[in-house]
């Protein structure tokens, strides 16, 4: 069974107000492209078997605004407190763990870790032209056996920012 992983961006924050990082909003534009990209993901029927999420504010805000648009129950959610600011081989173990029992699994977490996934997962000769920017989803095709991940790459099915759907 072909195993795909979604790679979410947090949506734009804001840096109006003192607060601790992981306490930060999103501002009215990452609202906004939060919602478009819900609606965005409900038409393209790609819909989660699993979202694993960093409970930070501006991370919730965001995978709660586009559950609001998917068929996708906002109390399936599960809250991974090791997202926040995870590294690459964090992000990729959580994601493999859900991987054995979901055909599809999303991550809604934070850069440079995402970034580092985005070029670990994509070939040799894509890695270093894109990059995960805010409220940006990425879409891979996994191989059958998760365990040549390391052999095989996964497949960039495709990389959308809220730009390219407005």
């Amino acid at each position: 069974m072909a195993r795909q992983l979604f790679l979410l961006r947090h949506a734009k924050s804001d840096w109006s107000m003192t607060l601790a990082d992981f306490e930060r909003p999103l501002n009215h534009r990452g609202q906004q492209q939060s919602l478009q990209m819900g609606a965005w993901m409900q038409r393209n029927n790609l819909i989660p078997d699993c979202i694993l999420s960093s409970p930070a504010t501006r991370a919730r805000e965001t995978i709660l605004n586009i559950c609001s648009e998917l068929t996708f129950d906002a109390q399936e959610i599960q809250w991974q407190e090791d997202l926040y600011h995870a590294s690459r081989q964090t992000l990729l173990r959580e994601a493999l763990s859900r991987l054995e029992k979901y055909p599809t699994v999303m991550l809604v977490a934070h850069n440079p870790g995402l970034d580092d996934l985005l070029a670990y997962l994509s070939p040799a000769d894509e890695s270093t032209m894109y990059h995960m920017t805010t409220a940006c989803f990425a879409q891979f095709e996994l191989p059958d056996n998760l365990q040549e991940l390391d052999d095989q790459k996964g497949h960039l099915l495709r990389l959308v920012r809220p730009a390219d759907i407005e």
